[in-house]
């Protein structure tokens, strides 16, 4: 049986697209605008909806494989809702019984506990075990179910497919802006603020220490321009953002205090505000350098000030050109 949580009602009509949604780039912002689309030619009832997964579908097929995500289930649904419009979900609780489904199945399933108009798919697009729920089967399936079905090619960017996979490889590798422009959004991180050993305030520059989810991917080891907005520690609480604020970002060891675990430590310009416990939501703009280690505190200290100078710099430039 399956298990999902989900802010829809049984006979609400529906359109859907189905996936992991990683990262929600602009191939899945292309899915989602279509499914928009779908719902509004299909009548004034009809609402469209993502159908997603918890955990990613990979954790639980692959489960010795180490996997890393570029957004969690929270970030996921709100991308989703600021960049492809949809705010309403079905996330299906993925467990080894769900992936053995076969995809009629696993379609009947869905069908039995939602009313199912329309459903939007990527041409490569496949469900159910072994994947057998390729778009001919889901054309198929569509036909004998009165479910319009509609398969889109994603979108290719300079003969590259966008492709979450692609994505990843770059966020690893510090390349931010080339990732950003692939996602049509800013990379995500986001974490509880969490009492830290107060070196910050110590070097005259308050940083807030985040712990991201074990299985969140992070840009590679370095300083990051970001523009951080503050929640009141419940991550669902994303899209009712208040004030955005810009600072840098540091990824790493901290090497300079001979640290080994890797943490996302944030120093926000111009703000004095008491961070502990709340939710921060860190979008990432551009990478400024590699981590470092300096021969001395005051060394540090010159260069997170050249560090701010600099963020500050590319913001501006970045106002201006919008």
């Amino acid at each position: 049986m399956m298990e999902y949580q989900t802010t829809l009602t049984k006979n609400t009509p529906i359109t859907i697209t189905i996936g992991n949604f990683d990262g929600v780039h602009l191939g899945h912002q292309r899915l989602l605008h279509q499914v928009q689309t779908m719902a509004h030619e299909l009548g004034q009832e009809c609402k469209p909806a993502i159908v997603t997964f918890t955990p990613h579908t990979l954790l639980v097929i692959r489960p010795q494989a180490d996997i890393s995500y570029l957004t969690t289930l929270d970030e996921k649904l709100t991308l989703a809702k600021q960049y492809g419009h949809i705010a309403d979900s079905i996330v299906v609780k993925f467990t080894p019984e769900v992936a053995a489904l076969s995809a009629e199945d696993f379609m009947d399933q869905l069908c039995s506990h939602f009313t199912v108009k329309g459903l939007v798919v990527g041409s490569d697009f496949s469900l159910g075990h072994n994947r057998m729920g390729n778009t001919e089967f889901l054309l198929d399936y569509g036909k004998r179910h009165q479910i319009r079905v509609e398969a889109i090619s994603l979108e290719e960017s300079d003969q590259i497919r966008i492709s979450s996979t692609r994505i990843r490889t770059l966020v690893s590798e510090g390349e931010i802006a080339e990732a950003n422009a692939l996602l049509g959004h800013p990379v995500v991180l986001g974490g509880i603020v969490e009492h830290g050993e107060e070196r910050g305030r110590l070097l005259g520059f308050p940083t807030a220490n985040l712990r991201p989810d074990p299985h969140k991917l992070l840009p590679a080891n370095g300083v990051y321009v970001v523009r951080v907005s503050i929640q009141d520690g419940k991550q669902s609480d994303l899209d009712e953002i208040s004030t955005v604020y810009n600072g840098v970002a540091n990824i790493g060891v901290r090497p300079t205090f001979n640290r080994k675990e890797r943490l996302v430590e944030v120093h926000l310009f111009n703000a004095d505000l008491n961070l502990y416990d709340k939710y921060l939501r860190i979008d990432v703009i551009e990478h400024l350098r590699g981590e470092q280690r300096f021969p001395n505190i005051e060394a540090l200290k010159t260069q997170i000030a050249l560090d701010a100078q600099q963020a500050q710099q590319i913001l501006a430039i970045r106002r201006g050109s919008h």
